[in-house]
Parts: structure tokens; C-alpha cells; sequence
């Protein structure tokens, strides 16, 4: 089973979430060469905020968990730079949001620590 939901994350990731740089770089190309690059910040970043909760006994929970907070950093940089053109207050923004919703996630589904 958790091949298969390994398998449907990376299918979600690769091909149904928007890139989130397309609201920065209006030349699609563009946007996907940074995205290809920078894109895997989301993917370390996710990794951090699923480790907030996720002890590794489970993998199938820990998959899902991820690609979910995948989803979420993603769409909350799109969803940040639709409103924000500069760049460094974008990310700045995204920075301490992404605190906030660990410390959120790491309060809700409970560990010891945090990061």
C-alpha cells in the first residue's frame, strides 16, 4: 500500500499542483526552469514540517502526511505571491508562515520537540 500512495504522491506532485513560481516569472519556461531548481526547497521544507508530527511508524501516514503538507507550502506560495510581486517579502512572508504552521501542526499532532 505504500508504494501505491508513494507512487499517487509523486503523480499528484509532478502533475496536478501548479508551479509556484508562475505567478512571479510571467514566461512560462521561465517559471519552470526555477521551479525545477528551487522546487526542491518545498520538498526539504515539507520533509521538516511532516517531522513535526511523524515518528516513522507508519510509512503510509508519513507519505500522506507529506504530500499534504506538500500541497499546502505550495498553494500557500502561490497563494502569497498572487498578492505579493517582490520577491524577498514573498519569501520572508512564507518563511514565518511556514513557522507558524509548524509550531501548529507540531502543537495539534503533538512531539516532544519541534524541528
Amino acid at each position: 500500500m505504500y508504494s501505491f500512495i508513494k507512487a499517487i504522491s509523486f503523480l499528484i506532485r509532478q502533475f496536478m499542483l501548479p508551479n509556484p513560481f508562475s505567478n512571479i516569472f510571467e514566461n512560462h519556461g521561465i517559471a519552470f526552469i526555477i521551479n525545477t531548481i528551487c522546487g526542491g526547497i518545498f520538498i526539504f521544507l515539507a520533509y521538516i514540517l511532516t517531522g513535526t508530527w511523524y515518528d516513522g511508524d507508519w510509512a503510509l501516514l508519513g507519505s500522506i502526511g507529506f504530500l499534504i503538507n506538500f500541497s499546502i507550502l505550495t498553494c500557500l506560495f502561490l497563494l502569497i505571491t498572487n498578492f505579493i510581486s517582490n520577491i524577498w517579502i514573498a519569501i520572508i512572508l512564507f518563511l514565518c508562515l511556514f513557522v507558524l504552521f509548524g509550531i501548529f501542526e507540531n502543537k495539534l499532532f503533538g512531539k516532544k520537540y519541534l524541528f
